[in-house]
């Protein structure tokens, strides 16, 4: 999606809505956003509740969107849209907010009799519906179907999107024109569908989901395997710390058994030693004690530097707190009850979930959009649908 496009896009989203254009230039366009717009990407919902609580007049939003980065206007702020800007991107969520479903009615220019003699033209109902069908595993295709059911005689068609492009369409009824009654309801009209879409997928090749299960089987081989391994190797390195725990019980009851009369010499030594403290004066005592408690702030303040110099030397000063003042919670008082690590048996189990969810193949149906067709041409049949492609 180039930017042409892109702007393309924007001033399409911008004309359904009735949006008051007050300049627009080849790189640059200036709008008012009206309220709808205002809402879905002006990016102030608490403006929005304040006007609607106090019932209080609005002031439109104005915005610039750019479509060249390399020429944004110098005399105002503007915006470059590109495909993947966030503003795109709520331009895209509101069009499918508000075009998910439509009502439309064909307007064909009236020959020269019909406008003589104003003759009624009747317009007949289809329901058009756009699917996206998936065929999902670890590959993925999906397939588009544009399926028309006629309201007044059912029936349906295919490749009704395409018809619709070639057919001028307006918001409301034409003039000299009237619409046929509905003979099936809409619930019927998507019974049909639904229908034919297990048709098609019936005539489609299911090869590939066989060759996806045949995968999904060789990876869960593998999985099972490896925690196989892991097993057995976990066991014998118990088995091994269990025999090194025994071999160190054993020396250590024999160094035990050897130091015991050493102890009981140094026991002897130790209490003379304090005998002798105890017979000094306490002065001299606490007199050593000072000169131990200086010693060991002056080699701290040498080794720890000030806060200056841990700043000039590139240092951050939450390290520095770190350092200096703050202390750190021990191991044992850290709440890790969601820190447990998964058992080899659970990580085994989670893998193979993953590898489900991946390999399985599934199909996926889904409704992308819609409309409420009042149309005086009738689209041609549906085609036959031959076989589908592999994966």
């Amino acid at each position: 999606m180039n930017q042409q496009r892109v702007r393309k896009y924007v001033e399409q989203y911008l004309s359904a809505f009735s949006s008051h254009i007050m300049e627009t230039h080849p790189d640059f366009l200036t709008v008012k956003l009206p309220v709808e717009v205002d809402k879905d990407i002006g990016n102030r919902p608490f403006y929005w509740s304040w006007v609607e609580k106090m019932n209080l007049p609005y002031q439109p939003l104005v915005l610039t969107f750019c479509f060249d980065p390399d020429r944004m206007p110098d005399d105002r702020r503007a915006e470059h849209l590109h495909l993947g800007a966030a503003r795109l991107q709520q331009i895209f969520q509101s069009t499918r907010k508000h075009g998910s479903f439509v009502c439309m009615y064909e307007t064909l220019p009236q020959t020269r009799a019909q406008a003589s003699s104003r003759q009624s033209v009747p317009l007949v109902p289809w329901l058009g519906v756009n699917w996206k069908v998936s065929f999902i595993c670890d590959k993925k295709r999906d397939l588009i179907l544009h399926f028309g059911v006629n309201l007044h005689q059912p029936h349906i068609v295919r490749d009704f999107y395409p018809f619709l492009l070639q057919r001028q369409l307006a918001p409301s009824i034409p003039d000299y024109h009237y619409t046929l009654d509905r003979r099936i309801t809409i619930s019927q009209a998507f019974a049909m569908m639904e229908a034919e879409i297990r048709r098609i997928l019936a005539q489609e090749d299911q090869t590939w989901a066989a060759a996806a299960k045949q995968r999904l089987e060789e990876e869960l081989q593998i999985l099972e395997a490896y925690y196989r391994e892991l097993e057995e190797r976990q066991r014998r390195t118990a088995d091994d710390g269990n025999e090194a725990a025994n071999e160190a019980d054993k020396g250590g009851d024999e160094l035990q058994d050897g130091h015991s009369g050493k102890s009981t010499g140094s026991a002897s030594s130790a209490a003379d030693n304090v005998e002798s403290a105890a017979a000094e004066p306490n002065g001299s005592l606490n007199l050593l004690l000072e000169q131990e408690t200086e010693r060991q702030t002056t080699a701290i303040q040498a080794v720890s530097p000030s806060l200056e110099e841990h700043r000039s030397a590139g240092g951050r000063i939450l390290d520095f707190l770190r350092a200096n003042s703050f202390q750190e919670t021990p191991r044992e008082k850290i709440d890790q009850t969601e820190w447990v690590a998964s058992t080899p048996e659970e990580e085994k189990r989670r893998r193979m979930e993953e590898m489900r969810w991946q390999y399985e193949p599934r199909i996926s149906v889904q409704f992308i959009n819609g409309g409420l067709f009042y149309l005086q041409s009738a689209p041609p049949s549906a085609p036959p649908h031959g076989n589908g492609r592999k994966m």
